[in-house]
C-alpha cells in the first residue's frame, strides 16, 4: 500500500508523448504552441494541433497510445503493490483522473524571445494526485483496521475495493489547487517552435498539473 502514494508520479510520466512534427512549417508563436501541446497532453484537446502541422492520423495515433499506456501503468501500479484490480476498475480510475485534468486552467506567456529561441512561462492549476491516492489508501486501511477479518486474501480484496472506491470518490470531489508556474525553453526545429527538450517538457508539465515539485 505504501508504494501507491507514489503512483501519481508513475502515472503522469505517461504524458511524454511523441511529437511527430518533422517537416512541418506552420508559423505559430511559441506560447501558442506550448499551450496547444499542454491542452492535448492533459485534456485531450486536439483543436490546435493542426495549426502546428500534426496530421489527424498522427493525432489519433498519439491519443490512443497515450490512453493505452496510461491505463497500463495504472494497472501496473496496483499489481506491483500486490493488489488485484479489474479492467473496469482501472478504466474508472483513468476516467476520473482525465475528468480532473479537464478542469485544469493553463496559461502560456512568452517571457523572452530571440530569432531562434524563446522562454515560455506556463502557469497551471493542479490536482494533488499523490495526496489523493495517499488519503484514499489510509482511509481504506482504517476502514478495515478493526474488522475482525482473519482471512488475509479476503481482507486484501476488501481493502483494495475500498481503496479504489476512495480514489474515485476523492478524484470526483477534488478541486484544483492554486496555479503554479514553470518556464521552458523553446527552439525552432524545421520552422516550428518546439520545446528544446520535448521529453523533459512533458515530464515537467505532468509534475506541474499534479502538484509535484
Amino acid at each position: 500500500m505504501k508504494n501507491m502514494k507514489k503512483s501519481a508520479a508513475i502515472l503522469m510520466s505517461l504524458l511524454m508523448i511523441p511529437l511527430m512534427l518533422m517537416g512541418c512549417k506552420p508559423k505559430v508563436a511559441p506560447d501558442e504552441t506550448s499551450k496547444t501541446l499542454v491542452e492535448f497532453a492533459i485534456k485531450g484537446d486536439q483543436s490546435g494541433l493542426s495549426k502546428i502541422g500534426v496530421s489527424q492520423t498522427e493525432i489519433n495515433d498519439a491519443a490512443k497510445a497515450e490512453k493505452d499506456e496510461f491505463i497500463k501503468e495504472i494497472k501496473s501500479a496496483f499489481t506491483t503493490s500486490g493488489l488485484n484490480v479489474t479492467d473496469a476498475q482501472v478504466n474508472e480510475i483513468y476516467k476520473a483522473i482525465i475528468d480532473d485534468f479537464k478542469k485544469v486552467t493553463v496559461t502560456s506567456q512568452i517571457a523572452s524571445q530571440s530569432d531562434k529561441t524563446a522562454e515560455v512561462k506556463l502557469k497551471s492549476t493542479y490536482f494533488d494526485l499523490e495526496g489523493i491516492f495517499t488519503k484514499a489508501a489510509n482511509n481504506a486501511v482504517a476502514q478495515f483496521e478493526n474488522s475482525g477479518i482473519t482471512d488475509e486474501r479476503e481482507l486484501k480484496t476488501k481493502v483494495t475495493d475500498a481503496y479504489i472506491k476512495n480514489i474515485i470518490a476523492e478524484l470526483k470531489n477534488a478541486k484544483p489547487g492554486e496555479a503554479k508556474e514553470k518556464t521552458f525553453k523553446f527552439v525552432i526545429k524545421d520552422k516550428v517552435w518546439l520545446p528544446e527538450n520535448e521529453s523533459q517538457f512533458f515530464s515537467d508539465v505532468a509534475k506541474l498539473v499534479s502538484g509535484q515539485k
